[in-house]
């Protein structure tokens, strides 16, 4: 029999071996006894976000006026009314105002020469000639650019023109068509509206005799067409510069609905070198339209305000919606002058003679009875 005392050791030395176990199976940090660490789920795969759709591209709108023949000279019929009146507002109406003073751009025809200088041509039957500071009525009006290009800019010599192109540049109206050397003559002028550049080119060639000078490399004068190869030279590098291309034509026989073949033929010539829109003045009437292709020719505007006569003209707008002629819209807008003042037809009859007047004399196309322009494909 084993030593009662020797037995004792052996279990007191079993249970400490056990506590011992039982002690570092529930020590702090062990993880025994706590709680089994949850598996987070797994994170929800992000939701496609689509992407947002292109604003579509606003189509720009960009309106264009166009006058024909105006006469500020100080002794002229129309300038006297306006200098008894004391403004614009008596010599035009305000229908017409709204219409010109809307326009993004309005070219108009500056048939007279700026200056206190100078003497009348020798040999001109007509001259005329107006104080500088009536450069100013330009812009009570919402003339933008004007063309030189015709046969009065020069009518008080060279003194007096170069007057001329001073007194638009302080008013701040651009000029085209002549200049103080032919490479100002030759010169395009460049509008932006909405987006689109439109170009602007004068040329004349409308003297049975010859007076104005022709611009010169050193001499100043307007860029004449008689020979067309200087203004087709300068429409084809213009085309490239801008969106629609405006051709400004003084040109044809005075008081007369007949066309000339030189007016024929340079519209062909220039719709072919890049013009979107051939606009004519010089007859001192309202002459026919026709077109080129897709390029529309207006023969002449006639007097919009030059003398105090009665005579039928018209304001030309232009809608453009796009580059080309494609995306133009040409309407005419039936006027009347009469003793020194120019007013929209609003007499629906008035309006309906006029415009069938120019369907019976155009050379192709026709105006509908809102005075839009249509080509020849276009049925009535």
């Amino acid at each position: 029999m084993k030593n009662p005392l020797e037995a004792v050791k052996i279990f007191l030395g079993v249970v400490c071996v056990a506590g011992a176990f039982a002690a570092a199976a529930f020590a702090p940090g062990s993880g025994a006894g706590q709680p089994a660490a949850s598996v987070p789920d797994p994170a929800p795969a992000p939701s496609a976000t689509p992407a947002p759709s292109p604003s579509p591209t606003p189509t720009p709108e960009v309106t264009l006026a166009f006058t024909g023949d105006v006469n500020f000279a100080d002794d002229w019929y129309n300038m006297l009314h306006y200098a008894k009146t004391g403004g614009v507002e008596d010599c035009f109406d305000p229908l017409l105002l709204e219409e010109m003073r809307g326009a993004d751009i309005l070219l108009s025809n500056n048939e007279f020469a700026f200056s206190h200088r100078g003497s009348p041509m020798p040999g001109k039957q007509f001259t005329f000639c107006s104080r500088p500071e009536n450069a100013a009525i330009w812009q009570q009006l919402g003339v933008d650019v004007v063309s030189l290009a015709n046969n009065h800019c020069f009518d008080y010599g060279a003194d007096a023109f170069a007057d001329t192109l001073t007194a638009l540049s302080d008013a701040d109206i651009a000029y085209v068509g002549a200049g103080a050397d032919l490479e100002e003559a030759m010169t395009p002028r460049y509008f932006t509206a909405d987006g689109l550049t439109i170009g602007y080119v004068a040329c004349t060639r409308a003297e049975k005799y010859i007076l104005t000078p022709e611009a010169g490399e050193d001499s100043p004068g307007v860029l004449r067409c008689y020979d067309p190869e200087l203004a087709v030279q300068v429409i084809e590098e213009a085309d490239s510069r801008c969106d629609y291309l405006v051709v400004y034509v003084h040109w044809g026989t005075e008081y007369s609905t007949q066309l000339e073949q030189a007016q024929t033929d340079l519209a062909t010539l220039f719709a072919e070198a890049g013009a979107d829109l051939i606009v004519g003045s010089h007859p001192h009437i309202l002459q026919g339209a026709g077109w080129r292709g897709d390029v529309p020719v207006l023969y002449s505007l006639g007097n919009f305000w030059f003398n105090m006569e009665t005579v039928d003209t018209a304001l030309l707008t232009v809608t453009l919606t796009g580059p080309g002629a494609e995306n133009a819209t040409v309407r005419l807008i039936p006027c009347v002058q009469t003793g020194g003042r120019t007013s929209v037809l609003t007499d629906e009859g008035e309006k309906e003679r006029i415009l069938d007047h120019l369907n019976a004399i155009s050379e192709s196309g026709w105006f509908d009875a809102d005075g839009v322009l249509h080509p020849p494909e276009e049925a009535a």
